[in-house]
């Protein structure tokens, strides 16, 4: 039983599970990781954004360490996009990340969990 808590100890500690909606608030090239699990799986993604000019955000994220570039504007149609957990038949489980303001170097986004059936995602921190 001792050695069941020495092995995850770390685990617990380092790792939470987040309530959502969860907003989340990045400066530039600064990098939020998550763990994102299904089922048996576990999936990691970092989002981070490089660049914003002209009202216009670059963001990159990593999902299963393949990498995806986005632009987002502040306005309805072009503020949000969807990350799919998995490639199911609907409902399958998504994320959405939504733009919600950029102000002093800070960008904050809303992050939603839709169809979160047997989903559970883990904030890693910052970096």
């Amino acid at each position: 039983m001792n050695k069941f808590f020495l092995i995850f100890l770390p685990i617990f500690l380092f790792s939470s599970y987040i309530n959502f909606p969860y907003n989340l608030t990045l400066k530039k090239d600064e990098k939020a990781y998550f763990n994102v699990n299904y089922k048996k799986f576990s999936h990691k993604l970092v989002l981070w954004w490089t660049l914003y000019k002209n009202n216009v955000l670059t963001l990159v994220y990593l999902y299963d360490d393949f990498p995806h570039q986005i632009t987002l504007y502040k306005n309805y149609p072009l503020n949000n996009f969807l990350i799919k957990i998995t490639d199911l038949k609907e409902p399958f489980p998504y994320l959405m990340v939504v733009f919600k303001n950029f102000n002093e170097n800070n960008a904050t986004f809303k992050i939603y969990l839709f169809n979160k059936k047997n989903v559970k995602v883990d904030y890693k921190g910052k970096e």
